[in-house]
């Protein structure tokens, strides 16, 4: 395996960041639909739709490679 230069691997480390950065707004959403649903709450609150726009904006800075992440569920 060839040596990857510095802009390469920073390239790789933000694209991973991002990614992260996804799945932790997806996990709290769906951790919070969770709570939401085992206390009867069936209807979309103020804190659903807040963490879903985190989700969907997050969805968006996905490089375009991952986007397919985004599209998922």
């Amino acid at each position: 395996m060839s040596k990857l230069s510095k802009e390469a691997l920073q390239e790789y480390a933000d694209e991973n960041r991002l990614l992260a950065d996804f799945r932790r707004a997806e996990a709290a959403l769906h951790e919070n639909t969770a709570k939401e649903t085992a206390a009867g709450i069936l209807h979309e609150t103020p804190e659903f739709l807040r963490l879903n726009d985190a989700v969907v904006a997050a969805g968006k800075r996905l490089p375009k490679r991952f986007r397919h992440y985004a599209k998922q569920g």
